[in-house]
């Protein structure tokens, strides 16, 4: 059986057994992500599916089946520009667009991809778990947009929730995505990081 502490793995993705379901181990951003039944996960971000696919395409790190009802897609970072600061110079402005692009394009361009194969476009999705692939009405299937930033302290969350919502406006009006975005604890509390 896997077991996760913080520091406990290596930076490779770890794989176990969990009651006869194998699982997995994500590392990311200095956070373990895990233990995700492979049946309910896409590691996108190291598929070859994804890498096939050349350069110029943005991925999350990983999308799971996480309940009954809803997928999320998963994006990790250490740390996140400050807005408070974001108009102190052209640097740290043109820094704060390049983040935020960066993260909406991984989420969009996940969703086209995991969308695509569950159309059947691609001869291969063998690396996709199978209670992504079995879904065949997205009624009543939220889709969350979940950002984990290590270090946030929980005051900063809000607003960097606030900046997300407003570029994915367009998905969500389409999709009915929820975004979140958590700390490292927050995570923790809802069994995403281990």
């Amino acid at each position: 059986r896997t077991q996760c502490y913080y520091g406990y793995f290596s930076s490779t993705v770890q794989r176990g057994n969990r009651g006869g379901a194998s699982v997995k181990v994500i590392p990311e951003s200095d956070m373990r992500f895990g233990q995700f039944e492979e049946m309910k996960l896409f590691h996108i971000e190291n598929s070859q599916l994804y890498e096939k696919m050349g350069s110029g395409i943005k991925t999350v790190e990983f999308i799971l089946r996480y309940n009954k009802n809803s997928i999320i897609f998963l994006e990790a970072k250490k740390s996140c520009p400050n807005s408070d600061n974001r108009y102190d110079s052209e640097e740290k402005e043109k820094k704060f667009e390049e983040y935020y692009l960066a993260i909406t394009d991984k989420f969009i361009e996940s969703l086209q991809i995991y969308i695509a194969a569950i159309l059947d476009k691609y001869e291969d999705i063998s690396e996709i778990g199978t209670k992504l692939l079995d879904i065949k009405s997205f009624r009543g299937i939220q889709i969350k947009c979940v950002l984990v930033i290590k270090n946030a302290d929980e005051r900063w969350l809000p607003g960097v929730m606030a900046e997300l919502k407003e570029r994915l406006k367009t998905y969500r009006k389409i999709w009915g995505i929820e975004v979140a975005v958590l700390n490292e604890e927050l995570a923790g509390k809802y069994k995403l990081t281990c």
